[in-house]
């Protein structure tokens, strides 16, 4: 198992800009100096920016030993700008990194890993077309770490009559073509958020429900089934303790039926698996060992994803 979190020393690294215009982007790449051809790339959820969970050190380090740079991209909806965003402008710009990455960089592959909302971010990039041909091919792996329902972790909430009106609200101003106008009430009472954003966090249906135990087999397939994709691996990773979910899902076999929807276990090949962490809250802050458990697992993915397990001592 891996070391405690407490333990891990600064991540050090490089900030660069990967976009300048229209607005500037920017993100953190790590190690400082490093010969990797592979590059991780980290995106964390709402609110989040660098360093998103308290994992993140530990991953990092992870990947370096095993071949690959770690980049962490901060976006225009990181920190409280997710209100006035979209799953579709994050993946332009997750494209735009990819694609600045492979200017800049030899980049021989590509792999993703979300954190909660990120992780809609990576299934709505993969089944886009905002990646070109060429980095298409280049993605190989992503991990999905509390990949949870944004509508069912709303129902949770206090004062359900009054959130209810707010939606009927953003999707009444969605319907007559006003999306882009700011709700009355501030999300979490300090983002202020449009119609269009809030209608598709906490509308059943919206683009950024995903992973809502209520869909059918068939309804989750639609949205997931593009991840069975040949040559790509992917990690479910359910936090079985994850407050954002209703008590009455079962963890467990909701993790199974999402890797089902995403193609399962292609052919023995290990394409498309689930780990669900007992105890596990969603950032894995707890217990102390729910974040190495999934540090681990993802070390194993990316030495699935490239054929073979790589050590520091190679030549890379």
């Amino acid at each position: 198992m891996l070391a405690a979190m407490s333990a891990i020393s600064p991540l050090e690294g490089t900030l660069f800009r990967y976009r300048t215009s229209p607005g500037s982007l920017q993100a953190f790449e790590s190690p400082i100096m490093h010969g990797h051809k592979r590059f991780v790339i980290y995106i964390g959820g709402l609110t989040d920016g660098l360093l998103a969970c308290a994992y993140v050190e530990a991953l990092a380090a992870m990947c370096d030993d095993k071949g690959w740079a770690f980049v962490q991209p901060l976006l225009s909806s990181s920190f409280a700008g997710y209100g006035c965003s979209s799953l579709a402008k994050d993946t332009q710009e997750l494209a735009e990194l990819a694609s600045y990455l492979e200017r800049t960089r030899e980049v021989s592959a590509l792999a993703f890993i979300g954190h909660s909302t990120g992780c809609q971010d990576i299934v709505h990039l993969l089944g886009s077309e905002a990646l070109s041909a060429s980095l298409r091919r280049k993605v190989c792996a992503c991990a999905l770490q509390a990949p949870v329902s944004d509508r069912e972790a709303w129902s949770l909430e206090e004062d359900v009559a009054q959130r209810e009106e707010l939606l009927a609200l953003a999707q009444r101003m969605v319907g007559e073509g006003r999306g882009s106008q700011l709700l009355p009430e501030l999300h979490y009472g300090f983002v202020p958020i449009c119609a269009a954003r809030y209608a598709s966090l906490f509308g059943i249906g919206g683009d950024d429900d995903l992973f809502s135990s209520y869909f059918s087999d068939a309804e989750l397939a639609a949205r997931l089934g593009h991840l069975s994709q040949p040559g790509l691996h992917v990690l479910f990773a359910h936090s079985a303790a994850d407050e954002y979910v209703p008590k009455g899902i079962d963890v467990t076999q909701h993790s199974r039926r999402l890797v089902a929807a995403a193609g399962g276990d292609r052919n023995g090949d290990g394409g498309v698996r689930a780990l669900v962490i007992e105890g596990a809250n969603h950032n894995l802050a707890s217990p102390d060992s729910a974040a190495g458990t999934f540090i681990e697992a993802v070390g194993e993915l990316l030495d699935r994803a490239v054929g073979r397990t790589f050590t520091t001592e190679e030549d890379f």
